[in-house]
This record gives C-alpha cells, sequence and structure tokens, in this order.
C-alpha cells in the first residue's frame, strides 16, 4: 500500500505537465513579442512632424484620428449576402430622404462593396435627385431588362453620385403614372440583391400602403427619423405602435430613431423628452444636428460640403446602424 502511495502521484503528474505544455505553446503569441504598431498620423501637427523628421518619429494618430478609424471599422463590419436598411418617419418635412443618402453616401465612402439607395415612395420620390440629378433609369427599366446579371448590366439604370453611391430613381414620369406595386419593389430588390451589399430604402409616410409589406419583410434593421417638435414626432411614435401591431416586435427592438435638427432650432428639453421616450419602445436614439447643406436641397456631399461635426455625427450614427446588422444563423426564430 505504501508503495502504491508512492508512485500514484508520479503515473497522475504525467497528464497534467502534457495539458499544461498545450497551453503554453497555445498561448503563445508572436505579436507579444514586438512593439505595438503605432500608425503614421494623418492630419495636423502630428503629420508635420512625422514628415519633418523623415518618417523617423512617429508620435501616432491623435484622438480624433483614432476616433475615426474605430468609426469606420464598424461601419466596414462582415455583412454576409446583404444588409437592407429601411429609413421611416410616418410624416414628410423631417429629412427621411436626406438622412438616407447620408447614411448611404457614409456606408459607400467606408465599404468596398457596391451600396445602393432605392426609392421607395409610391408617389414622386426625390430621393433620386439628393445623390445623381439626372439618374438614367428607374424600376421600369431595371424590371424589363431581361439581360441583368451582375453589377455592370444593372449599373446603366443606376444614378451614381461622386462616391459611388447607387440610387435607383422611383416613378419620374409625371404624365406616365406608374404605382409602384410589391411586385415591383420585389422584383428590383431581388435583382439588386445579386449585385449590392448594402441597401437602403427610402419608403412611403403610409406605412400601411400595399408596398410597405415587401418593404419590412424584407429589411434587416430599421432607422426612423423624427423632427424635435410635438407634430413631428408624434408620427414617428405612432408609426413604432403600428408596427408592432402588425407583428414587427423584433425588427422595431433592432431599429433606430434620429432626432433630427432640420428646422435649426430645438429645445434641449424636448430632445431629452424625445430620447427618453423613444428609448422605451427598445430602439436606440441618436441626435442630428442642423447641417446648412443639407437643409438647402440639390445633391448631397457628404466627403466635401458638410461641416466637420456633422460628418463626425453621421459616421457615429452609421457606425451605430452598422452594429445593429446580426447574421441570419443569430437572428431568433
Amino acid at each position: 500500500t505504501n508503495l502504491w502511495n508512492d508512485v500514484a502521484p508520479v503515473a497522475d503528474a504525467a497528464p497534467m505537465n502534457r495539458h499544461q505544455q498545450a497551453s503554453v505553446s497555445g498561448s503563445l503569441r508572436i505579436s507579444d513579442l514586438v512593439a505595438p504598431r503605432k500608425i503614421p498620423p494623418g492630419s495636423g501637427w502630428r503629420r508635420l512632424v512625422y514628415g519633418c523628421s523623415c518618417k523617423t518619429i512617429n508620435p501616432g494618430e491623435s484622438p480624433a484620428e483614432r476616433h475615426y478609424r474605430e468609426l469606420r471599422d464598424r461601419i466596414r463590419r462582415h455583412i454576409r449576402k446583404q444588409y437592407v436598411i429601411g429609413v421611416v418617419s410616418g410624416k414628410g418635412g423631417v429629412g427621411k430622404t436626406t438622412m438616407t443618402a447620408c447614411l448611404g453616401g457614409v456606408f459607400r465612402e467606408c465599404r468596398p462593396e457596391n451600396v445602393v439607395a432605392i426609392d421607395a415612395a409610391p408617389g414622386f420620390g426625390t430621393l433620386a435627385g439628393r445623390i445623381d440629378e439626372a439618374p438614367p433609369g428607374d424600376y421600369a427599366a431595371v424590371l424589363n431588362d431581361t439581360d441583368v446579371q451582375g453589377y455592370a448590366d444593372i449599373r446603366e439604370h443606376l444614378g451614381q453620385n461622386n462616391i459611388g453611391l447607387d440610387v435607383l430613381a422611383g416613378n419620374r414620369v409625371s404624365d406616365q403614372p406608374r404605382p409602384l406595386v410589391p411586385a415591383m419593389f420585389n422584383g428590383v430588390l431581388s435583382r439588386l440583391r445579386r449585385t449590392h451589399n448594402v441597401i437602403l430604402v427610402d419608403t412611403s409616410d403610409d406605412l400601411e400602403h400595399p408596398v410597405m409589406k415587401g418593404v419590412l419583410d424584407s429589411c434587416d434593421t430599421l432607422v426612423f427619423v423624427s423632427g424635435l417638435t410635438a407634430d413631428t414626432s408624434l408620427p414617428v411614435s405612432r408609426a413604432i405602435d403600428l408596427l408592432r401591431s402588425m407583428g414587427y416586435h423584433e425588427l422595431v427592438s433592432r431599429s433606430m430613431v434620429i432626432l433630427n435638427d432640420c428646422r435649426n432650432g430645438y429645445d434641449k428639453d424636448a430632445r431629452d423628452y424625445l430620447t427618453e421616450r423613444f428609448a422605451q419602445s427598445g430602439a436606440s436614439v441618436e441626435f442630428m444636428p442642423y447641417e446648412p447643406h443639407l437643409a438647402t436641397g440639390g445633391i448631397i456631399d457628404t466627403r466635401d460640403e458638410l461641416g466637420k461635426k456633422t460628418r463626425l455625427r453621421l459616421f457615429e450614427i452609421a457606425a451605430a446602424v452598422a452594429d445593429k446588422y446580426v447574421p441570419d444563423a443569430d437572428r431568433p426564430r
């Protein structure tokens, strides 16, 4: 018995040593043996020092540059198949179409894949006019082209801005009304899914319009655009309640509300109140400040003509929208 007690610990020790050796080798990382890479600065005095020293002195990124890089990384996150984002307001005049074009521009600027904005307003939508002054085609052009296979084929029917954001115009001919019906939207979307990674949909103000079921069923998330007054925020709260009553609880929980100051003036208490109220619905809430370039109408240039604070805010909002992407396999059934 004494001999067995002396030997047993030695026999048990061998497997433990092998386990410890495996753990050590598995945790060894080459990156731990070298100094962390310091990303060179891109602007300001830091870049001046870096250039004047022939790149021997590297102060690294400024906090602002680091913040922008982190936002871009979030916007560039891997998206399998497509990410369809519906933009909703429930009332005109609050900047829904403007925010669709802005978010599309930021996504396209940060991502290498194709990004498209679709005008799904049943009437005469204005989305195309904020992205391309003369888009070549519309729904009918895409649906009538039976040879659309890849991006090069569908591109001849899409407008595009200087960043590379594509846009599909709605009905643009006043003397030839072609009301948008669900089959048209579904047919166009099925073609764009073959060629574009991120798809933004500028929707109807009437959530009960027949085409909206196809839009809502295709969306991965919603972006509600609200004003900061009672008459411009109430339609959004009603839209959220309506969507819940229609069974879109999960979609609302993945949504965002943008409080858009499109009138250059708001009450801070009203902003705080609306932020709290909309957050109770499960949606995240973001604030978009007034921007003269966006208020003037016409083509929106998110890269060169926005104020610095507005551009930063758009990147932060776009990153928050990108964070809401959930792969199909991880969604609740």
